[in-house]
């Protein structure tokens, strides 16, 4: 979206990524990132919360940026070193940043808000990373849990679900096919116990989806209409599975 945007601003939009990625419009990648910084006049940083983000951009990254370019940071806090940051900015070697993450975020009211290296930098603009907290977002987010609640209800979906396995498969909508549902123990032999079930059930395996997170596994299997119960039924009997459920 931040390429889009910049594209229909009228600037040629580079981008660096660990990997490679389709780009979009007329964006090119490039190969290192320190040939993305020597070229840019505005570097936006979009990097997740990793072992290997943190302190990514630093005073050799500030160095390798064009004199007078601008750094954005929307990203994570700790990706940042902010002193180089700072460095860069009142030594004039960059004119601007904008920052809305920090390593220590602001407090709460009534407590010493926020100190950082920053507050007096020339050309900064510092503000809290509260765009999940505005109307139109908070109304976003309702629809999207609605939605992935009415999913997990009625296809065994948990995409975007945290603490528990992500599982995501099309379902069967023609009605031939029944959704077996199985939370299991993740130990060795569980899914050989699980499969030895169906088998033994005559039931036909259809598509199965498999994750596991932690002590947990999370199986969905679409089998055929005559042999669900029977295999419901059979998989309860299982020590390692902890709750089997039927779509039908």
């Amino acid at each position: 979206q931040v390429s889009v945007l910049a594209e229909s601003m009228g600037m040629n939009v580079i981008y660096y990524d660990v990997v490679p990625k389709l780009p979009m419009g007329n964006a090119s990648q490039v190969a290192t990132l320190p040939e993305m910084l020597g070229q840019a006049d505005f570097v936006s940083l979009h990097v997740p919360k990793l072992a290997s983000t943190k302190n990514m951009i630093g005073k050799d990254e500030f160095a390798a940026m064009k004199k007078g370019a601008f750094f954005l940071n929307a990203s994570r806090g700790n990706t940042v070193v902010i002193p180089e940051l700072a460095a860069a900015l009142k030594s004039g070697h960059l004119a601007g940043t904008y920052v809305d993450v920090f390593p220590v975020e602001p407090g709460k009211n009534g407590e010493n808000l926020f100190e950082s290296e920053l507050r007096g930098c020339p050309n900064t603009l510092l503000t809290p990373h509260v765009g999940g907290s505005t109307e139109e977002a908070q109304a976003k987010i309702g629809e999207e849990v609605a939605a992935a609640l009415l999913k997990c209800i009625n296809e065994g979906s948990t995409h975007g679900a945290v603490n528990f396995p992500q599982v995501d498969m099309k379902i069967d909508t023609e009605g031939n096919t029944h959704r077996v549902l199985i939370i299991h123990h993740n130990k060795p032999g569980v899914m050989s116990a699980i499969n030895r079930v169906f088998t033994e059930s005559n039931a036909n395996i259809c598509q199965q989806f498999l994750n596991t997170k932690g002590d947990i596994g999370y199986v969905i299997v679409d089998t055929n209409v005559e042999a669900s119960m029977e295999v419901k039924k059979q998989l309860a009997s299982l020590d390692a599975v902890i709750k089997v459920r039927v779509l039908f």
